[in-house]
């Protein structure tokens, strides 16, 4: 098997002034995560040497690295030094060879994409001695580390340590037993996107008991993987390509008998077949389909792709005999058939030009459950529409076997005038609820044929901001629920709660499974609702909080590109830059400075006034908050509700400071809001060390499964040696 990496392009490089040396930031970044030892490998240099280049920073020359951010972490550690080390530094810190590094930025959930296809220039990262001027900003850095590490709390929550999170939500739902929906599944809070399936170790780490439990006690019935095909069975046209597969299906054996003693079932996230790398089609050009910029489509119109798939999944049900269902994605960013990116009269297949998309995607769905139902009659198989265009509903759910449920995005198609800009939904999207019109075409069509319908939701928090487990904006939540639970022919059998973000058992969850099962006396009262989630507030002023958060929220800027592309996810930590780096922001991965990125369809002004007064709202709501709280002992789920909230305005600030720090260094127009340069250099500063004090008492800050953490106490406080050294230097 070989995947070919990222292209390096030498005419992108990214500068890193804050350091006198690539070197130094090499260390600075990598102190605590990585071995001494690697580093030192990379460096070119003694490892006594590199500690002591490290505590010249102001970092712990004595400190060993913590080993669970090589095997929870690595994304982070390689979107950290994306910018500063060559590929084979990289396979060097992580002890990886390139062919894996090359495989987990293909299928690690688009990761090279979010890193942005391309690899940047580095230039020279070795050891080499400092100058005077090089020793002389060193000193000014390591006073400004040690100064900052004085005025934050000491880390009291270790990363990765989600264990007494989960444990704070295992009370059983009172009341009703949540029997409305005939599934509601999510993705692990912590689960590892790649190969999981592999390690029983990471298995129990990606799905712990306590979050399992926690989930069983909140109304969940199933969580979702992520698998790729020739990795679960053996491939039939190249069986190199399938190595250990026997060992990944004994892992999710075990994991389907795991989640049964909770009384949760694992469903399969399905994106197949897979296209494969150019050069897999020199050995089997017959294969060959549609052919895109990155590799080319097993043709879906060859019997022997069909068996492929057919065969795949009955195998896996037959050797996992527990395994709940497939849900599948036919349309998707990944390349599949050569209809997944194209209309048939373009998809460049001689043999698919005549099939119609909705055959094609028919099609698929079709090879899986026959697989599947095959060895197991019962089994959900769950086709999504997403990336569907919404003609090719009616012709899908009528060719579909009876049996295989449709889902959509409850909220796609919703729009929202924003300025002069309207905005439709995607996906996504909790500012904007659902169900939109699109969303209750596809269920009605589902009924009409007899499938079951199901409904993909965004619980907890979603693109606009994931950097906290959860949005507290219940109201938004409730107002979308509550339109799903009236047993309808255009409301949903059944939901998915979530992508991979969003799958912490937050108070959303138990909202949700208060819900139970719709009868004649509808859904609790809000108020009833906010006042057993947080008996030690005033639930007078709670509600009033809440509906301000909410409120707030709903000036949120929402397009499907800003979602990707903002700078929400990351907007505390998020380097500025006295001149435009020309770098465009990537999909949930690097902001940079782009203002046109992170805007999308809105005008600037627009955009950063949307920001503006978002910010404004969310700091009324978190004041109120703080008072509905202000004369009680707070409970760990009151400090939880807090720690998010503030976490929340920080970045939402921090969002609005920048658009107006790149409208300001750019000369670009916006009314005057008595903002400078230096303000917000200093402002910036503040809201970094905020979330650092947050972070260093609740690990769930800045963490999402499939980024790992977007930011670390050491990447904030970068921020900060940033906005310090650009105060010096810039007029």
């Amino acid at each position: 098997m070989q995947i070919d990496l990222p292209v390096l392009r030498e005419d992108k490089h990214l500068p890193l002034v804050h350091f006198p040396t690539v070197w130094q930031a090499v260390i600075y970044r990598n102190w605590g995560m990585v071995p001494v030892c690697r580093i030192a490998k990379v460096l070119e240099a003694d490892e006594a040497d590199v500690r002591a280049a490290a505590a010249d920073l102001g970092l712990d020359g004595s400190l060993d690295a913590n080993p669970d951010w090589l095997t929870k972490g690595y994304i982070t550690i390689i979107r950290t030094n994306w910018h500063i080390i060559p590929y084979d530094a990289l396979c060097t810190l992580l002890d990886w060879d390139e062919n894996r590094l090359a495989f987990i930025l293909k299928e690690d959930d688009f990761l090279e994409v979010k890193l942005g296809r391309f690899k940047p220039n580095t230039g020279d990262c070795r050891m080499r001695p400092l100058t005077e001027a090089e020793k002389a900003r060193t000193a000014e850095i390591k006073a400004a580390v040690d100064e900052i590490n004085t005025t934050l709390p000491a880390v009291s929550a270790k990363p990765f340590d989600f264990k007494p999170m989960f444990a704070r939500h295992c009370a059983p739902v009172p009341g009703k037993d949540g029997d409305r929906f005939e599934e509601r599944y999510v993705y692990s809070y912590c689960a590892l996107y790649g190969d999981t399936f592999s390690d029983r170790t990471l298995l129990d780490e990606s799905f712990p008991d306590e979050l399992l439990k926690a989930y069983s006690a909140n109304g969940v019935t199933g969580v979702w993987v992520h698998i790729v095909l020739y990795n679960m069975v053996e491939f039939p046209f190249d069986p190199s390509w399938s190595e250990g597969w026997q060992e990944r299906q004994a892992g999710m054996r075990y994991l389907t008998e795991k989640l049964a003693k909770y009384g949760l079932k694992l469903f399969v996230y399905f994106n197949e077949p897979r296209a494969m790398p150019f050069s897999f089609f020199e050995k089997h050009p017959e294969l060959a389909g549609r052919v895109g910029p990155l590799s080319t489509c097993l043709c879906i119109s060859l019997p022997e792709v069909q068996d492929y798939l057919r065969e795949g999944a009955r195998q896996l049900c037959a050797n996992v005999p527990l395994l709940g269902g497939f849900f599948t994605i036919t349309a998707s960013e990944n390349l599949t058939t050569c209809h997944s990116h194209a209309a048939a009269a373009d998809c460049g297949c001689h043999r698919c030009v005549n099939r119609s998309n909705a055959e094609t995607y028919a099609l698929v769905n079709r090879l899986v459950w026959e697989g599947a139902s095959s060895v197991n009659p019962s089994i959900k198989v769950i086709a999504w529409s997403w990336g569907w265009k919404p003609e090719y509903m009616p012709d899908v759910a009528r060719l579909l076997p009876r049996e295989v449920a449709l889902m959509t995005v409850s909220e796609q198609g919703c729009k929202k005038v924003i300025g002069e800009t309207t905005t439709s939904v995607l996906d996504y999207s909790i500012s904007i609820v659902g169900p939109g019109e699109y969303a209750r075409s596809t269920w009605s069509n589902a009924h009409k044929y007899g499938h079951p319908a199901y409904a993909k939701l965004q619980l907890n928090n979603s693109w606009e901001s994931a950097a906290t487990p959860f949005i507290p904006v219940f109201d938004k939540y409730y107002a979308h629920l509550e339109k799903l639970v009236p047993r309808a022919d255009d409301t949903p059998d059944g939901l998915m709660l979530c992508w991979t973000l969003g799958g912490y058992p937050s108070p959303t969850l138990r909202m949700l499974a208060t819900f139970g099962e719709y009868d004649e006396k509808g859904i609790p009262e809000k108020e009833t609702l906010y006042a057993s989630m947080y008996p030690d507030a005033d639930a007078v002023l709670l509600c009033k909080a809440i509906k301000q958060l909410s409120d707030a929220f709903d000036n949120y800027p929402f397009s499907i590109g800003s979602a990707y592309s903002g700078t929400q996810l990351y907007a505390p930590m998020n380097l500025l830059y006295a001149e435009p780096t020309g770098f465009s922001a990537t999909m949930v991965g690097f902001p940079y400075d782009s203002l046109n990125s992170w805007r999308s369809i809105f005008p600037a002004d627009t955009y950063t006034r949307a920001l503006g007064e978002m910010s404004e709202g969310w700091s009324r709501g978190l004041a109120l908050l703080r008072n509905a709280f202000s004369d009680q002992e707070l409970s760990p789920a009151a400090c939880e509700l807090l720690e998010c909230t503030e976490v929340l305005d920080a970045h939402f600030r921090s969002m609005y400071l920048q658009c107006r720090f790149v409208q300001l260094r750019d000369g670009l127009d916006y009314p005057d809001d008595g903002l400078t340069i230096k303000s917000i250099l200093a402002e910036e500063q503040e809201l970094s060390l905020r979330v650092a004090a947050v972070q260093a008492v609740n690990p769930t800050i800045g963490y999402e499964s499939t980024n790992h953490y977007f930011y670390t106490r050491a990447s904030l406080i970068e921020k900060v040696l940033c906005c310090r050294y650009l105060e010096k230097t810039m007029n």
